[in-house]
């Protein structure tokens, strides 16, 4: 997308990919990529296969940890766990699961406790699908991988559980979309308060606060803000999903459709459209990722497509009805918060993963 394609708020500007920001971590078109800040490759991982699975990073060993299965039917069906070597590019197995089990939604590295412990943790979500009786019945569990141990640790999670949201390291919690609403969820699996469904938002995104407050965004119909002690809610937009608090805790970050990224004020309790694509008459929720902050605080990525009209055709039924075609284009966005400047790639981008 070119500069005439773009909406900006105050200063924002567009300018040519600088190679001053971080290293990062994409999956797009299936296979996973290490690029510089100028887009330019500095590693090709190969395929992931389809399961929707995020990328976990370890900056002690610079490594990259995803889940990977066979992409269709003339691969070699497989279902692993793999890590990646950012330095060399070597691509090892962690661990060989049976088929009827996959990694998907939450996928995190938990570093030692200590400066001079480099093993970790990787955590995440593991899915297995059980024959029951004439049905096939999937479960989720938790599950905790340790650095060099092959023999994978599992934990129940509370009934109804779907969804994770996010995950705090510094709480040791979870945030679930469940059945009943939004779930604040132990390290062990257990529920520990429940955000009904009446008074709550649909839970399309969720965000615990940094600094290990104990309060988290959450998006849907509106982005809100959850006290998670007093298990009470608090509307701050009508409209918005994905909510990601921003590293210094003055701000959310959060979208509204495909093509914009909002900026939510808590000091003001102003929002602000930051960026967004011009002339989207029919605005979209499908291509809609978060947006990923750098852990120094200064960049912020962002995925954006534009809807646009490519033409009309008939069906192919008695009444002949008018059908709108509609093409999509996407782009991935760095942005400098500092010097409110931002450049891009066109390209769909599913998972983001920033190397600092």
């Amino acid at each position: 997308m070119n500069l005439h394609d773009w909406e900006l708020a105050g200063n924002w500007h567009e300018v040519e990919p600088r190679s001053d920001a971080p290293d990062f971590l994409v999956e797009q078109k299936g296979r996973l990529y290490g690029l510089n800040s100028e887009f330019l490759e500095l590693n090709d991982f190969g395929p992931v296969g389809p399961v929707d699975c995020p990328i976990a990073y370890d900056s002690e060993r610079q490594r990259a940890f995803r889940y990977v299965c066979a992409a269709d039917y003339r691969g070699r069906d497989f279902s692993q766990l793999r890590s990646y070597d950012l330095q060399s590019g070597d691509v090892a197995v962690l661990l060989d699961m049976p088929l009827n089990r996959w990694a998907l939604w939450l996928l995190e590295w938990i570093g030692g406790t200590t400066a001079d412990d480099t093993t970790g943790r990787l955590f995440g979500l593991m899915a297995t699908d059980r024959p029951v009786d004439d049905r096939i019945v999937i479960e989720h569990q938790l599950f905790l991988l340790q650095a060099g141990v092959s023999v994978i640790k599992q934990r129940p999670l509370c009934r109804d559980a779907y969804r994770p949201l996010d995950f705090s390291r510094k709480r040791r919690e979870l945030l679930f979309s469940g059945a009943e609403g939004i779930y604040l969820v132990g390290f062990k699996g257990e529920r520990k308060a429940t955000l009904k469904a009446e008074a709550c938002p649909s839970g399309h995104g969720g965000s615990f606060k940094p600094d290990g407050q104990a309060l988290a965004a959450i998006g849907g119909d509106g982005i809100y803000i959850w006290d998670l002690e007093s298990n009470t809610c608090k509307q701050l937009t009508a409209r918005g999903r994905f909510p990601v608090w921003s590293t210094d805790g003055l701000g959310i970050w959060y979208r509204e459709s495909s093509s914009d990224l909002f900026y939510y004020d808590l000091n003001s309790h102003k929002s602000t459209q930051v960026l967004g694509v011009k002339n989207v008459r029919s605005p979209e929720l499908w291509y809609a990722r978060p947006p990923w902050q750098s852990q120094c605080g200064r960049y912020l990525s962002a995925t954006f497509t534009a809807k646009r009209l490519k033409g009309v055709s008939r069906k192919a039924n008695a009444s002949g009805d008018v059908e709108r075609v509609y093409s999509h284009h996407h782009a991935l966005c760095i942005l400098d918060l500092k010097t409110q400047s931002f450049w891009s790639k066109e390209g769909f981008t599913n998972h983001f993963r920033w190397m600092d």
